[in-house]
């Protein structure tokens, strides 16, 4: 096999590796949310806010006060708090993961190819062809265009132009800072419904890789 059929096959394994990792968030943020549909973070949360104002607090409850709670009311975590912070990362990470079959990559000469465009451009759109219909595949390569963004302005990057900031006194120790949760935009429904498909096509698309490696190599022994 030639050093770069190998490297193109080590590539597109790490993209294999990347979407898997992807089902599993995917799956681990439909459980988030069937349980946060229990109702069982809002009514701890609900219960805890209670227990603060009777305490005369605005702090979150530690040590013997929080130990008091817990032992009346069960585990506080995970509130309803804390379920859209897990939501949330668990989110970009999907984005961040996502994004590793477009970002720039080094290779390692023999084993893994470059990631660059000219190599995921082409292999990238044949997978989508193969993966969805016209209407889809639009709406796939927005959402590609769309994680790229938020991944290099957001999720990896602090890049200035998503964030508000405002100084407040002449030395800049008062300040305020803000941004807009970009992952709300995300269509998640579509997602879960596109990446299985996308992950079957990419892995279809490698099968034929090795399919074709073998054969060529087979031709190759028997004129020798």
């Amino acid at each position: 096999m030639m050093s770069s059929e190998i490297e193109t096959l080590g590539r597109l394994y790490l993209w294999q590796v990347a979407l898997n990792r992807i089902n599993d968030l995917l799956a681990l943020r439909l459980r988030v949310d069937r349980f946060c549909n229990t109702g069982r973070p809002q009514n701890i949360t609900e219960i805890y806010d209670k227990e603060r104002a009777r305490l005369k607090t605005g702090l979150r409850l530690e040590g013997e006060a929080l130990d008091s709670f817990e032992d009346e009311h069960g585990s506080l975590f995970p509130d309803i708090h804390d379920v859209h912070l897990i939501d949330e990362l668990i989110t970009e990470e999907i984005i961040i993961k996502f994004c590793t079959i477009f970002n720039g990559g080094y290779g390692r000469p023999g084993v893994i190819s470059d990631n660059k465009k000219t190599f995921w451009e082409p292999i990238l759109d044949e997978v989508i062809s193969e993966a969805f219909s016209d209407d889809v595949k639009e709406s796939f390569y927005e959402f590609i265009e769309k994680s790229r963004t938020y991944r290099n302005q957001q999720g990896a990057h602090f890049d200035q132009g998503s964030f508000y900031m405002a100084h407040g006194n002449e030395d800049g120790l008062v300040y305020h800072v803000g941004w807009s949760s970009a992952l709300l935009s995300f269509n998640w429904g579509f997602v879960a419904e596109t990446i299985p498909k996308f992950n079957k096509s990419l892995n279809g698309y490698i099968k034929k890789l090795q399919q074709e490696y073998v054969r060529r190599e087979l031709d190759g022994s028997s004129n020798t």
